[in-house]
């Protein structure tokens, strides 16, 4: 994401200015003294802590930049898939929901949305003391240990590059993830609504990339709850490209078009004899919760 990268530059070159502004003579040794009292020290990388919540938006819960240009519509695209898909299989969903723009001024949305932007602005002010304390970590190490300046402002570069790229890696995560939150969330609305019985159909990517247990869980079904679940251990989030269909199911669970399930297992036995997925017969990964 080119935005991360740009504000990890300003970043970045807010902690050079730090350095620049810290006097500094060669010493023995090929050292450097450094010219600087603890309340001067204190008082920079405090004004550098505050530049970083307001480059990274973690000091403005309602209007920050990762919310409003990319998680907000993420969310809300993912309530407009939902909303088309049960549209399709339901005439009482299709009755009672007249239009996306209407979810989107009703209550429930809006309490939902309440709900994704705190969890998105948390996740903000963790990227933002990450990189403050690390950040920070690096020059108060090159000036305690007497470093060329021109190291020091070097090593604040490369930091600079590894913040960017954990920062992405994050917003990735949280773009997939508000993308399907809005699908689960719309399907739960449904539930709670009109009585609409669905599962969850698990589609993996079932690529050279794809994780096993990912794949495991292709052609599925799961409650929103045992989704949601799965999706906050052992980092099954980071990465992903799987996703997940509502489809109506009949109050013992089985689906009313189970065309869909079948064509997704025909899609993992192409996979499994393509090896994107061995040792399929002896895991037991991805059945728990299956409908």
């Amino acid at each position: 994401m080119n935005e991360f990268a740009r504000r990890m530059k300003r970043i970045g070159k807010a902690y050079k200015d730090i350095l620049d502004r810290i006097p500094a003579s060669p010493s023995v040794n090929q050292r450097y003294t450094f010219e600087l009292d603890s309340t001067q020290l204190s008082m920079l990388l405090s004004n550098a802590s505050l530049l970083v919540d307001e480059i990274l938006g973690a000091d403005n819960e309602t209007g920050f930049w990762f919310w409003t240009d990319y998680v907000n519509p993420a969310y809300q695209r993912g309530t407009a898939q939902e909303f088309a898909n049960l549209a399709q299989q339901s005439a009482v969903y299709a009755a009672g929901q007249e239009s996306v723009s209407a979810i989107l001024l009703s209550e429930p949305y809006r309490r939902r949305l309440i709900l994704v932007r705190a969890r998105t602005f948390e996740e903000m002010k963790n990227i933002s003391a990450t990189v403050k304390a690390d950040m920070a970590r690096i020059l108060t190490d090159g000036l305690g240990r007497g470093q060329n300046p021109l190291e020091i402002a070097k090593r604040i570069t490369e930091q600079t590059g590894i913040e960017s790229r954990r920062a992405n890696r994050i917003a990735r995560t949280e773009i997939t993830t508000a993308l399907r939150r809005g699908r689960w969330d719309e399907s739960d609305e449904a539930t709670e609504q009109y009585g609409i019985l669905t599962r969850q159909l698990h589609l993996s990517a079932l690529s050279t990339t794809t994780r096993q247990s990912h794949a495991l869980r292709h052609g599925k079904l799961y409650t929103t709850e045992d989704v949601r679940e799965w999706y906050s251990i052992n980092g099954n989030a980071i990465n992903c490209k799987c996703t997940q269909v509502s489809v109506l199911v009949d109050e013992a669970g089985n689906p009313l078009y189970p065309n869909v399930i079948n064509m997704a297992r025909k899609g993992l036995e192409k996979a499994k004899q393509a090896g994107l997925v061995p040792n399929y017969s002896h895991c037991g990964c991805g059945r728990k919760h299956a409908a």
